[in-house]
Formats: C-alpha cells, structure tokens, sequence
C-alpha cells in the first residue's frame, strides 16, 4: 500500500497539487480548476484516483482532505518545499557551509520558499549591493550578524537608525575590533548612543554565516567550503523565510553580549580575551 499510494501521490503533479491544495481548506470543483490552472477533464480523474485510495472526501459539490489524506500532505508539504528550496539554489548552496545552522532550523530549510542569489558586480565590487540597500532601507526593524568587515558598514547602519529603523547588530569579536578603530569609531559611538539601535558582541561566531531578518525580507551569506568569502546572499521575501531568519539571527543572539558603550569594549578588549589586536 505504501508503493502504491507513494506512485500515486509523486507520479502526478496535478494529483500532487490537489492534495497540497486542499490542505488549506475544502473547495469546489469550479475553485480547484481555477486555482490549479486545468480543465475539468483533466483534474477530475486524478480527484477520483485520490477519493479511490480515500484521501479525498467529497460531501455534495465540496472535496476535502480525509482524515489520511490530511496526515500525509501535512508530512509531504516540508518535504516538498525542502526538495524545492535545495534543488532552486543547488548552485549556491552545493559547495557552502551549513555546518553554522542549527540542525533545528536546517531540517526546515524548505521554509525558505524562493529566493534569489544575490552579490556585488565587479564594476561596484567595494560597493554597498544595491538590492540589499534598497530593502533595508524599507524595514521598520532590521537584525543582522554581520561575519565580514566592510567599510561602509558602520555608516550605513547607523544611517539606518538615523531613519528611525530598530537596528540590531551582532559582530564577532574581530569584526567589533574594527568598528572601534579610529575611522568608524564615533560612527560607532553615536550608533550606540541610540535608544533604537544596539551591538553584541558574539564570541563564537568567527567564520559565521552572515545573516539579516528584517520585516519585509531575509537575507543569508554562508561562507564557501573551499574558497573565500564572496558576498554571495540568498534573499527571501517570503513570510516563513523571514520567521526562519529572525529565529537564526535569535539563536546566535543569545549567546552574545551586548556592547553598552565604546568604554565597555574594555570587555572584549584583546587585553581581556588574550588575542592579539589585528
């Protein structure tokens, strides 16, 4: 039977579509051609073949999920979307990382929905990358742990809180160091004097993926297995992939420490942690 209702379900796509369908609520046929984009001809066998092997229940004009139809779709729905995710960003996320995500938030990668592969273009290489920019600067809120240093990063955040964005930011150690250096230090200082912005600091978090989980978007830089860092993100829009990147960014958070003041670096000071100043 578990032969016979796998080749059912996966060696139809409109069978498939039915039951994912149908999982958010019952619908008559008129809305299942509709939203399925078929005619009758060609979803109504594939509705039968599903009432035949009872996943589907049909009271007067309405299908729904049977009881056994629901508990299947609802295990087929992750792992279709996890199947969808890998296989849309296989050139991405084949050669990357992804030891530095939790298994928890890993084993729901498919949470992602679509994406797309964004990074800078060798003419702008130094450059802020404009989509990024551009959403960020649309988001209420905006969390980041930011793995790699760039130049305008101090300036842009805090034109970012400037704008009345909550901005919170997690760097590790090496990453904090050269925010306080001279160049972005009163930079730094006037973020922090901010009451909606703030920095940690995350002692283990050299060599971590970047990540950013605003409102409106989600963005991940994970570092290549064999090569450098190449500021190289995928970016969601999608409400799930935005819940999964704020619960990742949460994650690392809480093993962070936050930075009161430019005084309070003493903390991490490479006096105090022993390491040696870049």
């Amino acid at each position: 039977m578990e032969d016979s209702l796998i080749n059912l379900i996966f060696l139809s796509e409109k069978r498939k579509n039915v039951l994912l369908l149908l999982l958010n609520g019952p619908n008559d046929i008129n809305t299942i051609k509709k939203k399925l984009k078929a005619s009758a001809t060609s979803v109504q066998p594939q509705i039968k073949m599903l009432r035949e092997k009872h996943l589907l229940v049909q009271e007067k004009d309405i299908y729904r999920l049977s009881d056994i139809g629901k508990i299947i779709t609802e295990k087929m729905k992750p792992l279709l979307d996890t199947i969808n995710v890998l296989e849309e960003n296989a050139d991405y996320l084949a050669d990357r990382d992804l030891s530095k995500i939790p298994p928890f938030l890993l084993h729901r990668i498919g949470e992602l929905g679509h994406c797309i592969t964004i990074e800078p273009q060798i003419e702008h290489m130094f450059e802020m990358i404009p989509e990024f920019v551009k959403n960020a600067e649309e988001a209420k809120e905006l969390r980041a742990l930011i793995s790699y240093f760039h130049p305008l990063f101090p300036s842009f955040y805090l034109e970012l809180a400037k704008k009345g964005i909550l901005v919170s930011l997690t760097l590790p150690e090496s990453i904090l160091r050269r925010w306080f250096e001279n160049d972005y230090r009163e930079q730094t200082r006037h973020f922090l004097e901010m009451e909606n912005s703030k920095i940690l600091v995350c002692k283990e978090c050299e060599m971590f993926p970047t990540i950013v989980a605003a409102d409106s978007f989600m963005e991940i830089a994970l570092f290549p297995k064999d090569s450098a860092f190449d500021r190289k993100y995928l970016m969601s829009f999608e409400p799930g992939a935005i819940f999964w990147g704020k619960e990742l960014y949460d994650y690392y958070e809480k093993s962070s420490e936050e930075v009161q003041n430019i005084d309070s670096y003493a903390a991490v000071s490479p006096e105090k942690t022993g390491k040696k100043a870049p």
